[in-house]
C-alpha cells in the first residue's frame, strides 16, 4: 500500500514539475529563499525594508485556487519558518512561538490578500525588531554569561540555582554570581526573577492558563508565593494584571475573555 502510494505521488511530481517548466516558473534557490530570514534574524530593518520591496514583485507556486486562501498558505509556510530561525537566533521560544500564534489567528480573521500581505510585512519587520533589540542587548556580555542567560531561557519551568547554572556550564559558582552581577547589573537570582516575571506576564496576557497553572510552569514555589512576588515587582496581583491586558490583547482578533 505505501509503495502504491508513493509511485503515485511520484507521478504527481513528475506532472506538476513538468507544468512548471512548461510555463517557465522557476523556484527561488534555497539562498534567495532563505535572505529574509537572514534580515530577520540579524536584526537588519533597512536591508528587511528592501527585501520585502522585491517579495512584492516575486511569483509563488500556486498552493491554490483562492487568491486568498493562497496567501494563507504562503504566511503560515513563512511564519513558521521566522519563528523557528529567531530561536535558534536567541529569542525566547516562548516569546517566538506566541508572536507566530498571534499573528496566525490575526491572519485568519482577514478577507483580503491585500490585508494578508500587509500583514506579512507587519509579522517580519516585528520579528527583525524584536531580534534587533535582542542583539544590541547581548553584544557586551561573555561567552559564559551568554551561555548563562541561554540555559536561563531554555530551563524557565524548572527550578534555577546559581549552582545548577555553574555546573552546567563549568563555571565556579562564586565566579560565575561575580561576573554576571559585574557584566549584567543584576544578581542572577533577580535576573531569573526578572525573566520568570516577564514570562507570567506574557502567559497572563495571551493566555488562558490559571495563577495556580502558571505558578507551577514557571518553577514557583506555589502560587501564593508567585503572587506575592508579582505584587511587590509589578504593583498588582497577577489577576489584576491580567484583568488590565488580557481583553485588550484579545478583543481585536475575536477570542473570548
Amino acid at each position: 500500500m505505501q509503495d502504491e502510494v508513493v509511485k503515485k505521488m511520484d507521478v504527481a511530481l513528475s506532472d506538476y514539475l513538468f507544468r512548471q517548466r512548461e510555463e517557465e516558473y522557476v523556484h527561488a534557490t534555497l539562498p534567495q529563499e532563505m535572505s529574509g530570514f537572514e534580515y530577520v534574524k540579524n536584526g537588519d530593518i533597512k536591508g528587511l525594508k528592501r527585501f520585502l520591496v522585491r517579495h512584492r514583485k516575486a511569483e509563488f507556486p500556486k498552493l491554490s485556487e483562492s487568491p486568498v486562501q493562497q496567501e494563507r498558505y504562503l504566511f503560515v509556510s513563512v511564519i513558521t519558518t521566522c519563528c523557528r530561525v529567531c530561536i535558534e537566533s536567541g529569542m525566547p521560544s516562548d516569546e517566538s512561538y506566541g508572536l507566530s500564534d498571534l499573528y496566525i489567528l490575526k491572519m485568519d480573521s482577514l478577507k483580503t490578500t491585500e490585508d494578508i500581505k500587509a500583514l506579512y510585512e507587519e509579522m517580519m519587520l516585528d520579528y527583525a525588531g524584536r531580534m534587533k533589540a535582542y542583539h544590541e542587548n547581548h553584544t557586551d556580555y561573555s561567552p559564559k554569561i551568554l551561555q548563562c542567560m541561554e540555559y536561563i531561557e531554555n530551563h524557565m519551568h524548572n527550578r534555577i540555582t546559581i549552582k545548577i547554572i555553574a555546573d552546567e556550564i563549568e563555571m565556579n559558582a562564586s565566579w560565575l554570581s561575580t561576573v554576571f552581577a559585574k557584566e549584567v547589573g543584576l544578581s542572577v537570582s533577580d535576573y531569573i526573577r526578572q525573566k520568570k516575571l516577564t514570562a507570567a506576564k506574557h502567559l497572563l496576557s495571551y493566555n488562558e492558563y490559571s495563577c495556580t497553572d502558571i505558578a507551577e510552569y514557571l518553577g514557583f514555589a506555589n502560587e501564593s508565593h508567585f503572587s506575592a512576588l508579582f505584587k511587590k515587582y509589578e504593583g498588582v496581583t497577577p489577576k489584576e494584571y491580567r484583568k488590565k491586558t488580557y481583553n485588550k490583547t484579545f478583543t481585536s482578533m475575536g477570542r473570548r475573555e
